[in-house]
């Protein structure tokens, strides 16, 4: 049993759900606010649109699958290990391409770089595979 592995997918899953919340309903009507006054303007305003609301609903699935994915990874399936180091590996470069364009570490979306290595952790460090298993 991967307990602590449970526990760090599942805190992370039920933060990035959270997250959703301010990101869809305060962070879309602050797009629209901003293509109001023009500073979005153009092609822009409709990509920005689709994307803010492409990127509120990713992040809402990206934490619902942590979620099924913490048994899994408690279980100690190979499968869902996999899945979990796929998404901390993406989340970290999300981070860290943030960090490198804001040329800040501790920029807004830094949290992200935290979360992944969250779930690296998770699927690494305190991941206990079964005795009998390669």
């Amino acid at each position: 049993m991967n307990k602590i592995s449970y526990f760090l997918v599942l805190i992370v899953g039920i933060l990035t759900c959270l997250q959703f919340i301010p990101h869809a309903f305060m962070g879309f009507p602050a797009v629209l606010d901003h293509i109001q006054k023009g500073e979005i303007n153009g092609d822009a305003t409709q990509g920005m649109q689709m994307i803010w609301l492409y990127s509120s609903i990713m992040m809402l699935l990206s934490g619902i699958w942590m979620l099924f994915l913490a048994k899994p990874i408690k279980n100690q399936s190979h499968s869902a290990r996999l899945q979990g180091l796929f998404l901390s590996l993406g989340l970290i470069a999300f981070g860290i391409c943030n960090s490198y364009i804001t040329k800040e570490v501790f920029n807004h979306l830094f949290f992200f770089t935290v979360e992944g290595i969250l779930i690296l952790l998770a699927v690494t460090i305190f991941y206990k595979k079964e005795k009998n298993e390669q």
